[in-house]
């Protein structure tokens, strides 16, 4: 899961242009990072390319730290393999 993580941050830095050392475990994608609607969106576009996966409604309405992401994405990546 660890690598999961790694590779949610550097998306999630690479969309919002900054630096991967301050987004945590805990860091809330909007109220931390100061994403907003548009920025969520091109994250999660981003995931889903990345990881060739459909992310649902019902998992984007988890989406809001760091961990809850991962937490959502893990079962359906891992499920792939």
């Amino acid at each position: 899961m660890e690598k999961l993580k790694n590779q949610i941050i550097q998306i999630i830095a690479k969309e919002l242009d900054i630096p991967k050392k301050i987004i945590k475990w805990d860091t809330s994608i909007q109220e931390d990072l100061g994403a907003d609607s548009l920025d969520v969106i091109n994250i999660i576009m981003a995931l889903e390319n990345k990881f060739n996966i459909e992310i649902d409604q019902e998992t984007l309405a988890e989406f809001g730290t760091v961990e809850a992401i991962v937490k959502s994405l893990s079962p359906v990546i891992y499920a792939k393999d």
